[in-house]
């Protein structure tokens, strides 16, 4: 069983089920809950096995609730008050609070399509599903803002984490000085390759001096997402100190987190997610 605790993460791990925290967040742990889920301790098999929030596959969404039921359980959270849309790869932010938030509880499997969510509304908690993509927390401390963010290379070239901090400057007045970003586990620069010229050109045609951030093996190309955003939210003026990675990849680490692409390298159409939660509380 691995161990991922080091100086930026905090793994606890209860029987079965196990979950990452950020240590940053931690210092507001009396105001900010928050769980990246491994993903083991659940009740789905096969290529879901175990603890799996994807319901657009071939696992049931009756194993899906259960999952969730056993993270709410695990970590002291009602069930009752975990909300999500469809997630499409865009570049969608959903504003939640007390008028909005019923449509979108998580058993209502909405097919509204958003990629992050945006609330300063104790007991709404939000919850993002990835299998390589990243999953982003950013965090207004000074106003007790939080948005939670999934971002593959589609969100990530449509800078939905702008997006998301663009909202909570324009409707919460959160300062760049204050806000917090910590980035989950995804496939990282190892693994994220390509050998298509018009795919990396996707890249190249947003973020130039392309040496910092793609190299090259044989005849692909590997590209660091997070070495990307990073560069955005250092332009926007977030603090170096306020950005955290977990730095870890979920495709070299497919054993305790869900990977399509370590999924398609069995062979496999088929995948799992695991889970970023965030509540304020």
């Amino acid at each position: 069983m691995s161990n991922f605790n080091n100086e930026e993460i905090l793994h606890v791990k209860k029987g079965d089920f196990e979950y990452l925290q950020f240590k940053k967040l931690n210092k507001y742990s009396d105001r900010l809950f928050h769980a990246i889920t491994l993903r083991h301790g659940g009740v789905s098999s096969g290529e879901y096995n175990s603890l799996n929030f994807r319901v657009s596959g071939k696992d049931s969404k009756e194993n899906v609730l259960k999952n969730l039921n056993i993270v709410c359980e695990k970590t002291n959270i009602d069930n009752e008050k975990i909300y999500k849309a469809k997630q499409a790869h865009t570049s969608n932010i959903l504003i939640l609070d007390n008028k909005n938030k019923e449509e979108y509880k998580f058993k209502n499997f909405n097919e509204d399509e958003y990629d992050g969510y945006i609330t300063n509304t104790v007991g709404i908690g939000t919850l993002v599903t990835v299998a390589d993509c990243n999953c982003i927390v950013i965090y207004d401390p000074v106003n007790n803002v939080v948005a939670n963010v999934h971002s593959g290379w589609k969100g990530t070239v449509a800078k939905i984490y702008e997006n998301a901090i663009n909202l909570m400057q324009k409707k919460y007045n959160s300062k760049m000085e204050d806000i917090i970003v910590c980035f989950g586990p995804s496939i990282r620069k190892c693994c994220f390759s390509s050998k298509e010229n018009s795919f990396k050109e996707r890249f190249t045609s947003i973020w130039k001096n392309e040496s910092e951030y793609i190299s090259y093996k044989e005849d692909r190309f590997f590209i660091d997402l997070v070495y990307v955003i990073t560069r955005d939210l250092l332009e926007l003026g977030i603090k170096e100190e306020n950005i955290i990675d977990s730095k870890i990849c979920t495709m070299c680490n497919s054993n305790d987190f869900f990977s399509n692409r370590a999924s398609k390298k069995r062979n496999s159409d088929e995948f799992g997610t695991f889970a970023l939660v965030t509540m304020l509380i």
